[in-house]
């Protein structure tokens, strides 16, 4: 046992000999470390405060630096939850307008516009990254991303403001103005006060504008391409585009409002306008063949129909013998001299217009102080009576937008084939003359139609209006000038330098009603620019999805669908050049019309067959990175698809309406 206990001993007194060792060496050191600097500093004693700075100043940066990080993170957790709360809030509101419960809207815009304030009061108490040379862009551009969001939330309440008076004619829930009275009543009253809304869009234009300004400060390159899978940059390029896009609508927007009411008859000065019916399943280049006309008289709103007839009866007082144009004669094999029926050679509206508004001008016993023509197609009529629902038409029986199986269409597109088309053993007067009795109809029942339907009944004629079913041309040049900026004129304009255009133009020039079952679709193929000019190819390929009808007279059947006999034209750019086309009877012709080189020709469609067209040609084009083409629309058409390849890369749109497409090369 003494041995043992002797062994302990013995082992503490090695074990704390070492340790004495080792924290005697470490003291060493430190006073070895000590004497050096201490030796440093005699040796250079003016080094000794600047050091000292420097370590007082690192302990500062460690201890701002914590304290800045900890506030950067929780400012921005507070900024998370706030955008999610106006994230919610703001879809909310969208699908509060899309119900028209304007009083919820209101409301909901003034509470975004209450946290947005408070979201960047938070925002604001990073404004010391505004000192920091890197970061202080990115601060900066939140900032302007903030006046950019009050400015356009500014703009939205003022518009829902500017409606306000308007809920009840306009279907929205909450009290409006004009809660008694009439429907004509109110568009009377709405057309009278229609200029206090001229101020207002002034005040719109100017939040928009400052939202324009504020965007544009910010510089999109210095943000990535993406951030974890959320596309960043171009995201950025997108809204500065719209904001742009929105100022420039609403200047044009301006106008329209500043002529509606006198387009409108407002204040008793009585509009007369011309209306062309124009018969879209018969297509021709303005949207279908002229089949029928009426005067009507608008005042204060209202539509009153003066007189309608058969186009046929205005050609056969129409005495003046013109020689056909050429390019028509060609094809319209039938005629020598130019009919009225005719004269809508130009997909651009007015061009056809004044041609033909300055001939019906020498028909006798024809109106002559009128101020404009109106033309709608089929499609315009069966979409406002899916609206509104069957219509009585008095002598003529009931029309209906529900589908007929005689013709797999709407009823009211065979019902009308059936008066005006059908061949019969007696003379039949007036045939066309429904137009005049259809629009009273149509305007009665939309006059008294319920409150609840004049939303969907406003957007109807809306996007009718915008597909080109129904278009407008104005005697009167600021009304006209207003027309154009709303688009709502049919005019075709040469595209911009830098870039592409393409507009498809057929015209049924002998193959019954036979558009009614026919559609096309589009495949256009881009090649990168080379010396100023790319290669595109246009395929386009029409089907004809309908057995052939009994077309001959004597079998006294409605002939709908037959041998199709059509006159295309395809409008590109200026100064395009055609390399080859496949599927015209003979070989295609090239013309320069009104700023854009025409490829013209002529193809037939049998029923339940396909006809193919190919064009191969050149296009003036200078930017080597970026392909925009624009796309115009047919009136008369519903749509047509079209698939784009750019150098291989491939998208498919649908044409409802003139459209853009970008990509690049």
């Amino acid at each position: 046992m003494l041995n043992n206990d002797a062994t302990q001993d013995t082992a503490k007194l090695t074990s704390f000999s070492k340790v004495d060792h080792v924290e005697s060496i470490e003291i060493v050191k430190k006073e070895s470390f000590k004497s050096k600097i201490s030796a440093y500093f005699i040796k250079y004693p003016k080094m000794k405060p600047i050091l000292i700075s420097i370590g007082i100043f690192l302990l500062l940066l460690i201890s701002v630096t914590s304290v800045l990080g900890f506030k950067t993170y929780k400012t921005i957790n507070e900024i998370k939850d706030k955008a999610s709360v106006l994230q919610a809030k703001s879809l909310e509101t969208y699908n509060l307008f899309k119900t028209q419960n304007l009083p919820a809207v209101q409301e909901n815009l003034y509470q975004i516009d209450k946290e947005l304030a408070e979201t960047k009061d938070i925002y604001s108490e990073l404004v010391f990254y505004s000192y920091v040379p890197f970061a202080k862009n990115y601060y900066n551009d939140g900032l302007h991303a903030f006046n950019a969001a009050q400015s356009s939330l500014s703009a939205g309440k003022k518009s829902i403001d500017a409606i306000t008076p308007y809920a009840d004619v306009l279907g929205f829930s909450g009290e409006g103005s004009f809660t008694g009275g009439t429907t004509e009543d109110r568009l009377k009253v709405i057309l009278e006060t229609l200029d206090k809304i001229a101020p207002i869009l002034d005040d719109i234009a100017n939040d928009l504008k400052t939202v324009e300004s504020e965007l544009a400060l910010i510089n999109p390159e210095r943000y990535p391409e993406t951030l974890k899978e959320f596309e960043v940059r171009s995201n950025i390029l997108k809204v500065q585009e719209l904001s742009s896009g929105a100022v420039l609508a609403l200047t044009e927007f301006r106008p329209v409002i500043e002529e509606l009411p006198s387009v409108a008859g407002a204040g008793g000065a009585r509009k007369k306008y011309l209306i062309l019916f124009q018969n879209d399943n018969e297509l021709r280049p303005t949207g279908g063949f002229l089949t029928a006309y009426a005067v009507i008289n608008v005042e204060n709103g209202k539509v009153e129909a003066e007189s309608s007839n058969d186009i046929y009866e205005l050609d056969q007082k129409f005495t003046k013998k013109i020689p056909i144009p050429k390019e028509l004669g060609r094809y319209l094999t039938t005629e020598k001299y130019w009919h009225l029926r005719d004269m809508n050679v130009s997909p651009d509206l007015k061009l056809s217009m004044d041609v033909f508004f300055e001939n019906y001008s020498t028909v006798p016993n024809e109106a002559k102080e009128v101020d404009g023509i109106i033309t709608v197609d089929t499609h315009f009529l069966t979409n406002l009576m899916r609206v509104l629902g069957p219509v009585e038409v008095p002598g003529y029986g009931t029309f209906s937008a529900e589908n007929d199986p005689r013709c797999d269409c709407p009823q009211i597109i065979y019902i009308l084939s059936e008066i005006i088309t059908r061949p019969t053993p007696y003379l039949r007067n007036d045939r066309k003359g429904i137009l005049g009795p259809l629009m009273r109809s149509l305007l009665t029942k939309a006059y008294t139609a319920p409150k609840q339907t004049w939303p969907e009944l406003f957007q109807t004629g809306f996007d009718s209006i915008q597909n080109r079913h129904a278009q407008f041309y104005f005697i009167d040049e600021k009304a006209q000038a207003a027309a154009e900026l709303a688009n709502v004129a049919g005019r075709m304009i040469p595209p911009e330098d830098g870039t592409d255009f393409l507009a498809i133009i057929n015209a049924n020039l002998g193959g019954a009603k036979s558009n009614l079952f026919i559609d096309y679709d589009v495949v256009q193929t881009v090649s990168t620019p080379e010396n100023g000019m790319l290669e595109k190819t246009v395929e386009i390929t029409y089907r004809n999805t309908h057995k052939a009808d009994n077309c001959n007279l004597e079998a006294g059947k409605l002939c709908l669908n037959s041998t199709l006999r059509d006159w295309t034209r395809l409008y590109v750019p200026e100064g395009s050049e055609l390399l080859t086309s496949q599927g015209f009877l003979e070989d295609a012709k090239t013309y320069t019309e009104n700023g854009f080189t025409v490829i013209d020709g002529f193809f037939t469609l049998e029923p339940m067959a396909t006809a193919k067209l190919k064009f191969v040609y050149k296009v003036p084009y200078a930017d080597n990175e970026n392909y925009k083409v624009a796309i115009w629309k047919q009136a008369g058409i519903e749509q047509f698809e079209t698939l784009i390849d750019v150098t291989g890369g491939q998208e498919k749109i649908m044409v409802q309406k003139d459209t853009t497409y970008e990509t690049i090369f």
